[in-house]
């Protein structure tokens, strides 16, 4: 800018009242006048030469005056119009001042009454400003409404027409939708003719924002019917986004089933009825808008799972087969739930059916979480197929990966006190009786394992401790006590052995072998050596231990024995003459008859002493017995015997024993 329009700058802070006034009133114009008309945008050229003309100046112009406004923008016709008033003396000709000169408003120009943007966007809204065909330039504007925009640049925006009379607005559009009011004003006041006023529309911008009710569809809660499920879509800034295709795709998905698809409505909001009876435990809803994923709703049963396993473990451990039923509902809503699983192939496995027990555990193996509790199952029903080699495997892959699982340690224990003493087998059926065989703690699974190690090797009092163990962690174990028994009576601990046998039958009233275990009991209670001295009367240890036939027999025998040894014969004698005659009696049967009946006596007491002796039975399990042992597993059964012929009594005896 020039040294006198920076002298005159003063003059722009006359208002254009003042302006307007002066050129009504055809006052000269001072030099501040012809500055602000030429660098402002309320007349065009031609106009100010028209008010120059019909107003003149207040000062003769110089060169270096008609320099300076030529700067700032005085066309030829405006400097002819200053020339011809001082030409004048700056008086207005006659017919300037009967015929003033015509001023058109200023007008504006919209390209479109309303518009839209999406929330968070800046919208290019473009004006023009002319008089007539004239564009006015530097023409400053206001754009009043813009800042009630929300988001927005919370200020009113403001642009400058060009020289072709074109403003442009940069219009944030904010972040709520909404419809909002603006109108283009001039800055100083100036009236415009023409439609000023225009509706900006903010819309929703993509979606991004998604709320799924529920956040978890629970399916087993009151009944398997539909579930009502509500998605929310909006922008980033809030805003409800409407008239979107929202689905609900199932995964995993199973077969040809069809997707849910709803159009969200003016609140942004999509409603789905979902079939629950289609849905599983652990599948997952995900809401998709187009092609992409914006939310998963988790399916869960975990109400009616939790009621039906606590329903089917309180039937498998009362021993009912009827919990099938329930671990069968369960698996119908979760069918890899591994606790229904496990559960229901114990039940399979004591039913018989041993495949699909089979199959049961060997999927809670591989796709459950209990691991342990799969193989566990795997090692009982190897035990109920007698697979003791198989059994052990499985129980000491499930201790490896729990050492306190007292299902796993149990089952162990069962599967090395039956490996090392068959005679215990018989126990299988009671042990497992129940689907699921009742389990101790480990404590005592390894004490039993421990004990039955001992005992096989001889170790009595090793094996003692660690049986002592096992029955203080479970006082309720049966063969606990059977095993503890047998290490009482090797070590010839006979009341304590007596004590532990009753207590297993306590334990185990049902036993299979409890008349076996009764008669062991009988015979611990009679002593070999009272059974030998009893005999002293014939056949009375015989009534000790428990055989009568045998004591009638001995006693018989020995009756017999007295009573032909003390038969009288008569003496016989013959005269000179040939005539027999008798002369006396004698006993010729008392040595013989004597010693058939002492023998008898004597074989007698012998038989009853052994037979209170081997009727205990050998308490060592059998495979631990060495060929080369000093000792008999069994000591010798003699059994006497007594016949008659016609020479009288016939004394004998059988002995019996084993060899292995």
């Amino acid at each position: 800018m020039s040294r006198l329009a920076r002298a005159l700058t003063g003059a722009l802070c006359f208002s254009l009242a003042v302006t307007s006034a002066r050129a009504q009133d055809a006052a000269p114009l001072h030099k501040g006048d012809l500055v602000r008309f030429l660098t402002g945008s309320t007349y065009s050229k031609p106009e100010i030469a028209a008010i120059i003309r019909r107003a003149c100046l207040a000062f003769a112009p110089t060169s270096r005056d008609n320099a300076n406004l030529k700067e700032l923008g005085a066309t030829p016709a405006v400097l002819d119009a200053m020339k011809t008033c001082a030409d004048n003396g700056n008086k207005v000709g006659r017919a300037e001042r009967e015929t003033p000169a015509p001023i058109r408003p200023m007008e504006v120009d919209l390209p479109y009454r309303s518009f839209s943007a999406t929330a968070g966007t800046v919208a290019q809204f473009t004006v023009t400003i002319h008089r007539g065909p004239t564009p006015l330039s530097g023409v400053r504007l206001l754009l009043h409404g813009s800042r009630d925009i929300p988001g927005g640049t919370q200020a009113e925006l403001n642009a400058n027409t060009d020289r072709d009379g074109h403003a442009t607005f940069s219009i944030p559009a904010g972040s709520t939708a909404g419809n909002y009011n603006l109108r283009i004003a001039d800055a100083d006041g100036v009236e415009m003719h023409g439609v000023a006023d225009f509706v900006l529309t903010t819309l929703p911008s993509a979606p991004s924002l998604v709320k799924v009710t529920p956040q978890t569809l629970d399916i087993g809660a009151g009944g398997r019917g539909t579930r009502e499920v509500t998605v929310a879509v909006s922008d980033p800034f809030g805003n409800p986004a409407s008239q979107l295709s929202v689905a609900l795709r199932t995964y995993p998905q199973r077969g040809a089933a069809r997707t849910p698809t709803q159009v969200t409505d003016n609140a942004g909001i999509a409603r789905f009825a979902v079939q629950a009876a289609t849905l599983q435990d652990g599948d997952s809803l995900v809401v998709t808008i187009g092609d992409k994923p914006y939310a998963t709703l988790r399916v869960t049963a975990a109400a009616e799972i939790t009621t039906l396993l606590l329903e089917a473990e309180r039937q498998l451990s009362e021993g009912s087969v009827s919990a099938e039923r329930a671990y069968d509902s369960v698996l119908t809503v979760d069918p890899n739930n591994a606790r229904a699983l496990i559960g229901r192939g114990y039940i399979l496995s004591s039913l018989g059916k041993q495949d699909p027990a089979s199959q049961d555990f060997e999927a809670a193996l591989r796709d459950g979480d209990d691991r342990a509790g799969a193989l566990t199952g795997l090692g009982y029903l190897a035990l109920r197929r007698s697979d003791l080699t198989n059994a052990a495997t499985r129980f000491r892959e499930a201790v490896k990966i729990d050492a306190g699982d007292a299902g796993a340690a149990t089952g162990l224990a069962y599967t090395e006190l039956w490996r090392l003493d068959p005679r215990q087998l018989p126990h299988r059926s009671a042990a497992l009786a129940s689907p699921r065989p009742a389990a101790y703690p480990a404590e005592a699974a390894n004490g039993l394992r421990a004990g039955i190690d001992f005992f096989a090797a001889r170790n009595l009092k090793s094996a003692e401790s660690s049986l002592n163990t096992a029955a203080a962690a479970a006082p309720a174990w049966p063969d606990v006590y059977y095993t503890r028994a047998l290490v009482y009576q090797a070590e010839k601990k006979t009341s304590l052995a007596v004590a532990d046998f009753q207590h297993y039958l306590q334990l185990r009233p049902n036993a299979v072998d409890r008349g076996a275990v009764a008669s062991r009991i009988g015979a611990l209670d009679r002593s070999p050596g009272k059974a030998f001295a009893l005999g002293i009367l014939p056949g009375g240890g015989q009534f000790y231990t428990h055989q009568p036939v045998i004591g009638i027999i001995v006693l018989g025998g020995v009756a017999a024995s007295a009573v032909w040894a003390l038969k009288s014969s008569p003496i016989i004698f013959t005269d000179p003459f040939g005539h027999p005659y008798q002369n006396g009696t004698e006993r010729k049967n008392l040595t013989t008859g004597a010693a058939v009946g002492g023998g008898i006596w004597l074989l007698g007491a012998i038989e009853a002493a052994l037979h209170a002796s081997s009727a205990r039975g050998d308490p060592y399990p059998p495979s631990s017995v060495a060929v080369s042992t000093k000792k008999t597993s069994e000591l010798p059964h003699l059994t006497p015997t007594v016949g008659f012929d016609q020479g009288g009594p016939r004394l004998g005896a059988s002995l019996s024993f084993s060899i292995r």
